[in-house]
């Protein structure tokens, strides 16, 4: 099975591809500068190139869509929004127009308007996929208009499994020594981005089995860690910043603000590392 990475040269791209390389796929890296990884074949494609995006793409049996802008700070809000929205109907299009049936893709917790937002708001704590959207500035109205062209897809190609992950703030498990040692007074002052991270380990095996998942239409889900970025219990930092937000699940602890048992169910994943780890 070949299997396509976009942006695999990236933070989430390059373990996402060590981690196919491990299990055994063959994968072609799609980016805008080369991977060192010599075992899989590197294509430098624009992705806001229609045809680049097409003769990258064929002769795959899987795609795993993580080339974007990850953030629209230090960057024109146009600039963000369309090589966004047009990369990402890009891949899909290419995909369905190809007969590639497995797409993986790289959405947000932004997509319900969050980090970003002038003054974000919730119905309930943990968030699911459920819960309402609110996007608002150019990066979470890419991640959501993204979700909804994969929903279009779905419906026009029925045989097609497609997958939108909500993941936050994806970490480097190197970087946690510097959390610890800065301590999480500061993380706990700042609710922008309701303290949410993800382990690029765990992001990457998620987007294994995604391409994986044997049942057919889109779906999104929240890809978190299990617990929250500092020590703060997790109903003191609701009751600070979002007191008016009704508690309907398990907050107790450290967990984390958004709920993950749809990728458990559906796919089979569970988050394994954290920043507290030794």
């Amino acid at each position: 099975m070949i299997v396509a990475v976009t942006g695999g040269c990236g933070s989430v791209g390059s373990p996402t591809v060590h981690e196919l390389l491990k299990q055994g796929y063959q994968v072609r890296c799609l980016d805008r500068v080369a991977l060192e990884d010599r075992r899989c074949p590197f294509f430098r494609v624009d992705l806001t190139d229609f045809g680049q995006v097409v003769g990258a793409l064929h002769g795959c049996d899987a795609v795993i869509h993580l080339g974007a802008i990850r953030s629209p700070v230090g960057w024109p809000p146009h600039v963000v929004y369309a090589n966004n929205a047009v990369s990402h109907y890009n891949v899909l299009e290419a995909a369905a127009t190809l007969g590639i049936k497995k797409v993986c893709t790289a959405s947000s917790v932004n997509a319900i308007g969050l980090a970003y937002s002038r003054k974000p708001t919730f119905d309930y704590f943990p968030i699911d996929e459920n819960h309402e959207t609110r996007a608002e500035d150019c990066y979470s109205l890419s991640k959501w208009c993204g979700e909804q062209v994969a929903d279009g897809i779905a419906r026009h190609h029925g045989d097609m499994t497609l997958i939108s992950f909500r993941y936050a703030n994806v970490r480097s498990p190197t970087s946690y020594a510097s959390w610890r040692d800065s301590g999480s007074d500061k993380r706990a002052d700042d609710p922008s981005g309701l303290w949410g991270y993800g382990d690029n380990r765990d992001v990457a095996r998620a987007n294994r089995l995604a391409i994986e998942a044997r049942w057919t239409g889109h779906e999104v889900f929240f890809l978190t860690a299990a617990d929250t970025d500092c020590d703060t219990p997790s109903r003191d930092l609701a009751e600070r910043h979002h007191p008016e937000v009704p508690i309907r699940g398990d907050l107790s602890g450290c967990k984390s603000f958004f709920d993950c048992a749809k990728a458990a169910k559906l796919l089979g994943w569970e988050p394994e590392h954290s920043w507290r780890e030794s």
